[in-house]
């Protein structure tokens, strides 16, 4: 009688045990499910699914192989003077600059716009852009927060060529007077 009360006493713990799992899996997968929804509409938004972007930012350099980089360089004869906004102290600063926008060889619009011919023919038009976006801020701005300015360049000359193939520029050289 002991052992068919154990056996009907473990039967019982065993169901139990079984329906609170079941009941744990089912309330935990719709939780998951929640979240994974979420994350997925948040990814969507921002762009970030594997594949699903093909914005290059200025922090994207990474996900390219260096064979489908291609560089243009703004310096020698054609670096910049740019008067900057003035700062708290009230004096008109200066910056030489030289910098190198990097392009993705890959994308569609580098055979139109990316080509060294290309640039060169829109020269004018890109150190306009160039200066417009660095005359915008100050010596110490442009001393301190250089990435911030060179993510302000990337949009500004994305926007100029309403395409996201220029994905970086770098600075050779910064120099504030």
């Amino acid at each position: 009688m002991k052992k068919n009360l154990l056996a009907i006493l473990i039967l019982a713990v065993l169901l139990v045990n079984t329906i609170m799992t079941g009941i744990l899996m089912f309330t935990m997968m719709t939780t998951n499910n929640k979240a994974t929804t979420l994350i997925a509409d948040i990814a969507a938004a921002l762009e970030l699914e594997a594949g699903g972007a093909e914005n290059f930012s200025a922090g994207a350099a990474g996900n390219l192989d260096i064979s489908s980089i291609a560089t243009f360089s703004i310096n020698g004869d054609n670096e910049m003077t740019i008067a900057l906004k003035k700062g708290d102290d009230g004096v008109q600063h200066y910056a030489l600059v030289d910098l190198v926008i990097s392009m993705n060889t890959q994308h569609a619009d580098y055979a139109t716009y990316g080509t060294e011919e290309a640039l060169t023919a829109n020269l004018s038009l890109i150190k306009s852009k160039i200066q417009e976006v660095i005359s915008g801020h100050t010596a110490e701005e442009a001393n301190s927060d250089t990435n911030a300015i060179r993510e302000e360049l990337v949009e500004a000359l994305q926007q100029m060529y309403n395409s996201n193939f220029i994905y970086d520029v770098n600075f050779e050289q910064i120099l504030v007077q």
